[in-house]
């Protein structure tokens, strides 16, 4: 394991409100983001599709919903990962909608004030999803992009949803809550979760006590106005 992989550790490139704004520069590669973690969740320079890392795996959700594995040398202006192997499991049936997961995912956490990573592996009665298309200069902020984004539904459908549960305080650097990306289990389809149904499912959930933190160092980010986008990221990433 390499020394930065830490269990219970994550780490995050950029804040989520940078990202809102515009900043879509690429600020880490995939070779050096896969050095802090083996799982996780992003996007790509330009917002180039959605990333979903799994397994050490780097995949992107392309525009039709198909999702490629990714080229190390590719980078990311916004990701969150963590080394996912110190988890509990349990497991979950006859789920109606994303509304009910949420509630049932916090009966088995024990605090929410801290961070935990999640998989969720198993049967999907639906899944729906989005992906973000790549945009050009000069960018347009998110929720002008999130307004023409392709939308998709699944049905009956096998696969693996992977993210986070951030708390509340972390509103501005983070999604507090959820967020998830899904990935089917023939590697052929995916994107960051909208709602979804499931009829049995495997959670495995990560405790999460430190979190680690790094700014783009770029003169983008040190000149942008990043402003309260408190009300924009429940828009756009919920």
């Amino acid at each position: 394991m390499n020394e930065q992989q830490v269990p219970n550790h994550i780490y995050q490139m950029s804040t989520i409100s940078a990202l809102i704004s515009g900043l879509y520069d690429g600020c880490i590669s995939l070779n050096k983001l896969k050095q802090k973690g083996d799982f996780g969740i992003g996007t790509f320079k330009g917002l180039d599709g959605e990333l979903t890392l799994l397994d050490g795996n780097c995949y992107r959700t392309n525009p039709d919903g198909s999702i490629c594995l990714c080229d190390e040398s590719v980078t990311a202006p916004f990701a969150v990962v963590t080394k996912f192997s110190d988890y509990k499991e349990f497991t979950i049936k006859d789920c109606s909608d994303f509304r009910e997961l949420t509630k049932r995912l916090d009966e088995f956490i024990e605090s929410k004030n801290i961070f935990y990573a999640f998989s969720i592996e198993g049967e999907f009665e639906y899944v729906k999803t989005r992906t973000v298309v790549k945009q050009e200069m000069p960018y347009k902020p998110m929720t002008e992009v999130v307004k023409t984004q392709p939308i998709f539904q699944y049905v009956n459908i096998k696969g693996n949803i992977v993210g986070f549960r951030c708390p509340d305080y972390v509103d501005g650097l983070n999604v507090p809550g959820y967020h998830f990306h899904f990935i089917d289990a023939d590697k052929n389809v995916g994107g960051h979760v909208i709602d979804c149904g499931i009829d049995l499912a495997k959670i495995k959930i990560q405790n999460c006590s430190c979190f680690r933190m790094e700014l783009p160092q770029n003169s983008t980010f040190y000149q942008m106005d990043v402003e309260d986008r408190r009300d924009d990221i429940s828009k756009v990433e919920r």
